[in-house]
């Protein structure tokens, strides 16, 4: 059933349909194990936008592993569900994934959701010319993403954050689905 005056929903790729957040952190465990002030860290226990928690790498570090096919090969969909509900979403309405990053992280993304939710377009946005995802028109849909900044500057029909309050969207006060059975 169609909710009135929606005809898509547009979907966060990383923290949204990805568990970007553990897979960061599984490389990180991996990677830094020896070093000696290193502290296995659980992913549910990352709460800062740029892995502060991880101590022994770099922030430029950390964002390398987005630009790398071995990220790619290890990342998982949030939940088992989430591919399924994406394509029950489809028989009602246009979903489109919008995403941001650098030229090998958006061409590696294209390449995961091509392969995993074939049939699904992407719109990828690199972040040396876009600040924000409000360059894309997404007044006809719903927006469902887990950082503030992109549903605050969306002119999305409808604006709901993905999952729990993070560092990056402990400012949303508007709806919020944690988990894709609240998304179903």
């Amino acid at each position: 059933m169609r909710k009135t005056g929606l005809k898509s929903i547009y979907l966060d790729y990383d923290g949204v349909i990805v568990n970007t957040v553990e897979t960061i952190v599984s490389l990180y465990n991996e990677d830094f194990k020896y070093y000696k002030k290193f502290k296995s860290v659980p992913w549910y226990q990352v709460y800062t936008w740029n892995f502060t928690e991880c101590n022994c790498a770099s922030k430029k570090y950390i964002d390398t592993y987005f630009n790398t096919p071995r990220f790619f090969h290890r990342i998982q969909f949030m939940e088992p569900c989430t591919k399924d509900i994406i394509y029950k979403l489809r028989e009602v309405y246009n979903v489109k994934i919008v995403s941001m990053g650098k030229h090998a992280n958006l061409k590696l993304k294209e390449e995961w959701i091509e392969k995993n939710l074939p049939g699904i377009e992407f719109i990828g946005l690199h972040l040396k010319k876009f600040k924000d995802k409000s360059s894309v028109d997404m007044k006809d849909g719903l927006l469902l993403d887990d950082n503030e900044k992109m549903l605050f500057n969306s002119n999305a029909f409808e604006k709901v954050c993905f999952g729990d309050k993070y560092g990056w969207n402990d400012g949303w006060y508007g709806p919020r689905l944690h988990n894709w059975s609240d998304v179903e």
